[in-house]
């Protein structure tokens, strides 16, 4: 194994690797900001160009644009409350109130450092965890999937801004919209309306640009205010004290990652649902939460660490197995074909060199990004200062390109425009537009769950799985208990008001 880490090393240092690596990240960070589009996309348009390639450069290229999309992706999350990729939604629960306070430096470099350490601790547990994880890996099945989905919905809608009820309920919605279009299964059309367009269902990248940038543009317009507050934008806010964030919580970086690394080794899942389940747990493990969703520096780092550690775990099943560990895993299954690599068993015995290549390449593209990233970052944190007859035609133009390029239809851009007055509404009338978010994620999950433990177990599948069954009993308990809590508050209260109005009279 020691030669095997050396060897992978030693392709991946040759000129031509590290030329092609460089190339990948800035290519990977302007991909990444631009929203809508994100690693799979950057990936994609690369591929053809790595036919033909030695194994190191290739991946180098590869690898590390859809690396560096994971930083790229989190500045117009930051910045101007537009995810750059589905990835990076957890991140303007957070980064953008701090945005709002004249922090965007301290954000950026959070969140660069934090993929960082991520991507450095996704590496080392891929290349010793290999033997580890594949036994319970395959203890889980689509039972237990679909209860961790319906239990991370709740959670988060329980703690949303408003109250538990408005959680739900956008939680709902957000599941409602995406079922729009073909099922899954059976291919019934669904709340299409006779629409030929319906059928597809609604792009995601569309909606959250809709739902938080123009919903943002329209609220900065209506209410003549600015996208950050004039009075604090020259406080002493600054990328290094990002860093110092991260490196401060540690023990949320290291569960972070952990998590990362554990939703990138279960197939199929993906980053998005990873960065929304980091968030979650660092809710419930900070020692602040009532400051989650105002601006609290947690809030960036949890989701970013998360995220940089999926690709080390997405690796494994890919390389062990065979089965992509998300859609950006599957790219990397074409390419390996594409270079006469065959994943499987048998690349984890003969080719370990290989596989040390792809580790030494998150490491060094990780390292590459965040410097590049701290580097820039005070530069991009005075775009949001700028006045708003700039900001909103400048952030506009750049929703419109986007929501364009999801899927190169013209409608889409419509429906941005009718997400965008949604999102104000919700916004206005403080039902969470995140919990929305949560539930559009989350329902492929749910739904491609919900018929295979059908499928398999029957409609009583829940006695069959005593792990699945202990996790709805933890649903319905932390579902039930703010309701309980409230109840038990009020009648507190209620004793001390008849206390009172005994003791006046």
């Amino acid at each position: 194994m020691v030669e095997a880490i050396w060897a992978g090393l030693a392709a991946l240092m040759s000129p031509e690797s590290l030329i092609f690596m460089v190339i990948g990240v800035c290519y990977g960070i302007v991909i990444g900001i631009l929203p809508g589009l994100g690693g799979i996309v950057a990936m994609a348009l690369l591929l053809p160009f790595t036919w033909g390639m030695d194994f190191a450069p290739a991946m180098g290229l590869l690898l590390g644009a859809h690396i560096a999309t994971i930083w790229g992706s989190s500045v117009t999350s930051i910045l101007f409350r537009v995810p750059g990729s589905a990835k990076s939604v957890a991140l303007i629960f957070d980064g953008f109130p701090m945005t709002q306070r004249g922090e965007a430096s301290r954000a950026l470099g959070a969140s660069a450092a934090a993929a960082l350490l991520g991507g450095v601790i996704g590496a080392v547990f891929l290349a010793i965890s290999i033997p580890i994880t594949r036994p319970v890996m395959m203890a889980l099945g689509p039972a237990e999937f679909l209860m961790l989905a319906l239990w991370g919905l709740t959670v988060l809608a329980t703690f949303s801004d408003g109250s538990v009820l408005k959680g739900l309920a956008a939680a709902g919605l957000g599941l409602l919209t995406a079922f729009i279009g073909m099922d899954l299964v059976t291919a019934t059309p669904r709340f299409t309306f006779d629409s030929v367009y319906l059928m597809d269902g609604v792009s995601f990248p569309v909606a959250m640009i809709g739902l938080f940038a123009i919903a943002e543009m329209m609220k900065l317009f209506a209410t003549g205010g600015s996208l950050v507050e004039r009075r604090v934008v020259e406080q002493k806010s600054s990328v290094w004290e990002g860093v110092r964030d991260a490196f401060r919580h540690w023990g949320l970086v290291f569960r972070s990652s952990l998590l990362g690394v554990w939703i990138g080794v279960l197939p199929g899942i993906g980053a998005s649902v990873g960065g929304i389940a980091a968030y979650a747990q660092a809710l419930r493990t900070s020692k602040h939460p009532e400051t989650f969703g105002k601006g609290n520096v947690e809030g960036v780092i949890a989701p970013d660490a998360t995220v940089g550690a999926n690709e080390g775990g997405g690796l494994l099943p890919t390389l062990a197995l065979g089965i992509p560990g998300g859609e950006g895993m599957a790219i990397v299954l074409i390419a390996f074909i594409g270079l006469g690599v065959v994943p499987g068993p048998k690349m984890l015995t003969d080719h370990m060199d290989l596989i040390f290549t792809l580790v030494w390449v998150i490491v060094l593209a990780s390292i590459i990004t965040s410097i590049i990233g701290l580097i820039i970052s005070p530069y991009l944190a005075r775009i949001p200062s700028l006045n708003n007859n700039i900001i909103i035609p400048l952030v506009l133009s750049v929703c419109v390109i986007g929501a364009y390029a999801a899927r190169g239809q013209m409608s889409d851009v419509v429906v941005a425009g009718v997400f965008g007055a949604i999102g104000y509404l919700m916004d206005k009338y403080h039902y969470s537009r995140a919990t929305f978010v949560i539930g559009m994620v989350l329902a492929v999950m749910i739904e491609r769950n919900l018929h295979l433990s059908v499928s398999l177990y029957g409609e009583w599948f829940i006695l069959q799985r005593p792990v699945a069954a202990i996790m709805l009993i933890l649903i319905v308990v932390t579902t039930a208990w703010p309701f309980y809590r409230n109840w038990k508050r009020d009648k507190e209260l209620r004793k001390i008001t008849l206390a009172e109005t005994g003791r006046t009279s």
